[in-house]
């Protein structure tokens, strides 16, 4: 391979990625603020660098995967930051799940600095990376992810450009806002069976015969039956991170959500007592709880 291919963020999903651009051949250079991320990012097969800035000067594109709007706002604009590099040409991809408005700004930041910046956004987790199974949409400008399409391909089962700057963000705001209420109400409706009496085992066999079946039924189902809610699929921290992120995106296009509304005040109540690091299939525990239910 040709590319050379930077990482900011060596998270769950960054560093999974990491590992794939290396399997695929890229050289990969790859940032994160704790050591211990940067460690396994090296037994892994990538090269450290020691900012942002570093990883944008040794390369040709750079994917962002952060945490929180202050992660993304640090990596442009404080010192060390990737427009400091004066990498012109440089494309940034970004796949955090962040306010559009945010994502706007950086962009701004970038093209100032004579680099474009991709509005881009994943639908699945780490395991699903390392699967080579995850979806990924990109938004902007068109020419960049046509540049880029080897380095998404070397971690996505299919990416899909989706037009106007943005647009990304707006898809994955719209799949989490249906996986939020989905599994609120997959949950509800496997406490409500069995405080009905019916098995678990039995309930789960005949939904998924049924027209209610989903992939979320067949996923979450299973561990509702085992009571098993130790995964890597997805945690609580939807809530906490993209719940209120989506809220807003409705609220300012005075857009009435009340279904997710009422799934996300289920997903923060399982948060507030303790769930936050277990797959969000355990809202059936909640469920329980709440309705008396003992198996």
């Amino acid at each position: 391979m040709s590319k050379t291919v930077g990482v900011v963020g060596l998270g769950a999903m960054g560093s999974a990625m990491a590992i794939m651009l290396v399997k695929a051949g890229f050289d990969v250079v790859g940032y994160d603020p704790r050591d211990e991320a940067l460690d396994e990012f090296e037994e892994n097969g990538g090269t450290r660098a020691g900012s942002p800035r570093d990883v944008a000067a040794a390369t040709e594109v750079v994917i962002l995967s952060l945490p929180t709007i202050g992660a993304f706002e640090s990596v442009l604009r404080e010192q060390g930051s990737i427009p400091s590099s004066g990498k012109d040409g440089l494309v940034i991809i970004d796949t955090c799940t962040l306010p559009i408005e945010v994502k706007q700004e950086g962009a701004q930041i970038a093209e100032a600095a004579g680099m474009t910046l991709i509005d881009g956004t994943v639908s699945g987790n780490r395991d699903m990376i390392l699967a080579k199974t995850l979806t990924a949409y990109m938004s902007g400008d068109e020419d960049a992810y046509n540049a880029c399409t080897d380095i998404l391909s070397a971690f996505t089962r299919k990416h899909t450009f989706v037009g106007a700057f943005g647009n990304a963000s707006k898809i994955k705001f719209v799949i989490n806002h249906l996986v939020c209420v989905l599994t609120a109400a997959n949950a509800e409706a496997m406490a409500m069976g069995l405080k009905a009496g019916l098995k678990a085992e039995d309930i789960y066999d005949l939904v998924q015969g049924s027209a209610a079946n989903s992939v979320l039924w067949e996923i979450r189902g299973q561990m509702m039956v085992s009571e098993n809610y130790t995964s890597s699929r997805g945690n609580f921290g939807m809530a906490s991170k993209d719940g209120p992120v989506i809220g807003e995106f409705a609220q300012d296009m005075n857009y009435p959500a009340p279904l997710f509304q009422a799934a996300l005040q289920m997903h923060n109540a399982a948060v507030g007592m303790g769930m936050y690091d277990i797959d969000t299939a355990a809202l059936c525990r909640l469920y329980e709880n709440l309705g008396g239910v003992e198996r």
